[in-house]
């Protein structure tokens, strides 16, 4: 059985070709057990020039970035309990062989293996990704078409509607969303899509390693 990774990037646009990413998380399941990791990359002057506003505001950039100057990158979960400085190299090594074969899920996987992609210069994983919206939508069209529940889709505004809403499909699954000091940080988003996917295939919690 192929290692899953849940994935979250934060990043300055919407442009994986123009736009840089700025923070990477990464949950590691192999064997049942999931290891957390996060890491920030500082950018370039030229980066931020290119940042869209809008996605620094979103992510809120401004007030989270922790890296000191003089880093590249730092290992946000690292034993020490502070950012540990990482070259950038060092960084896509690390993901590089952490993403190695695994199957990325997330809330839209596509955008962050493209950012990835564009950091790391390849594609590590396995080709075929889990989205949890489309992953949702299908577990409630299945639970419409077994009848389950009873009355569950009694009317057809309970059906799911393009496009998926990853946030009302969540809340329709049981699990919600993150809360608004949890979204849009890529650990956060990582852990959401993780309590997604565990409840929608009924995968008990094994607990955590430490990274």
């Amino acid at each position: 059985m192929s290692s899953l990774a849940f994935i979250d990037t934060e990043t300055f646009g919407l442009n994986a070709a123009k736009h840089a990413l700025w923070e990477v998380a990464v949950i590691r399941r192999e064997n049942g057990i999931d290891t957390e990791h996060l890491w920030q990359i500082k950018p370039s002057q030229w980066e931020l020039e290119e940042a869209d506003p809008k996605a620094l505001d979103i992510n809120r950039y401004h007030d989270r970035a922790a890296l000191p100057d003089g880093y590249q990158a730092g290992d946000m979960t690292h034993a020490c309990g502070l950012p540990h400085p990482m070259k950038r190299d060092e960084l896509r090594t690390t993901l590089r062989d952490l993403l190695a074969g695994a199957i990325l899920i997330g809330s839209n996987p596509a955008f962050d293996a493209a950012f990835l992609h564009a950091f790391l210069d390849e594609s590590p994983w396995h080709y075929r990704t889990i989205d949890i919206a489309t992953l949702a939508a299908g577990y409630r069209f299945g639970q419409a078409s077994s009848g389950a529940y009873g009355g569950d889709f009694l009317f057809p505004d309970d059906l799911p509607t393009h496009p998926f809403s990853s946030y009302k499909l969540s809340r329709a699954v049981g699990v919600e969303p993150p809360a608004p000091g949890a979204a849009h940080t890529a650990l956060g988003d990582t852990r959401w899509a993780r309590d997604v996917y565990d409840t929608i295939t009924r995968t008990p919690y094994s607990g955590e390693a430490s990274a």
